[in-house]
């Protein structure tokens, strides 16, 4: 597995690739601002991300290499090419534009209440190469991290159920299939925080991964997993399913909180296909953040959801 560089070393990559092609760029592209972009990006990603910028600046005549062929460029690796033949029609336009606002105020209510989380910047409803039918672009933090607290954690859990709690809300309790990956992606987290990252006060402070691979001498039997490792994996299922449905309650709560931003975002989308820059801050400083989010965040839902965090 290569090891992604870090931001120094990414920008030394740009300056490289971008010498090899002798790129003109334009006076508003800084080098370091596209490292800062790139968190996580490989050595080829960041050779196929010159690639992408140039070609793009080239595809509408450009004499040079703009910020934003970058800034697109940088959107392309990370969800996708816009399918522009391909567009929502009719019902599912406005599905997918509510589901986008959804993540949109709910990424937006974490970022307020948690400082140095990136902001929404894009929401589009262009449906993408890969499958994916719409589209919220939060950048990658300027600064490169290795660590992700529980709070984050819990708050990125939230804000990836925002679309589907939209759904929930706006349709009276129906939600399409569209949150399929989202569901995905949410349990992935829930899992991992429960079962290897020791983050759930039931289970405890254990990596489940640890005591089924024999990670610990077990060959007397004695060990309390050895003897009731199926109770243990039927804890932690519990457990991860808690936690997912706490986290979709709080988008719920948090979606509600929010009508008149959901639902102007969301028809706005539903008419654009694209919104961006001050056009959606305008509407996204509106958001407010519900008690119910704050609680969760902090991990003391059990506070103020007790129905939803029992273990029963």
């Amino acid at each position: 597995m290569v090891e992604a560089p870090d931001r120094t070393g990414r920008e030394a990559i740009l300056k490289v690739h971008i010498a090899k092609k002798e790129l003109p760029l334009a006076k508003d592209v800084v080098i370091g601002d596209i490292a800062s972009m790139t968190t996580g990006f490989t050595g080829a990603d960041l050779a196929n991300l010159v690639n992408e910028a140039a070609l793009l600046a080239g595809r509408q005549t450009k004499l040079v290499v703009e910020k934003i062929d970058f800034i697109q460029a940088v959107e392309r690796s990370i969800a996708g090419i816009e399918k522009k033949t391909a567009k929502l029609q009719g019902s599912e336009k406005a599905v997918v534009a509510r589901h986008e606002a959804g993540h949109a105020v709910v990424g937006t209510a974490v970022a307020n209440l948690l400082p140095g989380q990136p902001w929404i910047e894009k929401l589009s409803i262009l449906p993408r190469s890969g499958g994916a039918l719409g589209f919220t672009y939060i950048p990658p933090t300027t600064e490169d991290r290795y660590l992700l607290f529980i709070d984050e954690l819990r708050g990125r859990m939230v804000t990836i159920l925002g679309g589907r709690a939209a759904e929930e809300v706006i349709y009276s309790g129906c939600a399409s299939t569209g949150a399929f990956d989202d569901l995905r992606r949410a349990t992935d987290m829930a899992y991992k925080a429960v079962a290897e990252y020791g983050l759930n006060e039931t289970v405890g402070p254990v990596s489940l991964s640890t005591l089924s691979d024999g990670g610990m001498d077990n060959s007397s039997g004695s060990m309390p997993w050895g003897r009731d490792q199926g109770h243990l994996v039927e804890l932690v299922q519990r457990e991860v399913k808690t936690l997912v449905q706490s986290a979709l309650e709080v988008a719920l709560s948090v979606v509600r909180a929010n009508p008149t931003v959901l639902e102007g975002r969301g028809a706005q989308l539903e008419e654009k296909e694209k919104v961006e820059g001050e056009e959606l801050q305008e509407w996204l400083k509106l958001v407010v953040a519900p008690a119910e989010l704050t609680y969760f965040v902090r991990g003391k839902e059990r506070l103020l959801l007790p129905l939803q965090t029992g273990s029963q």
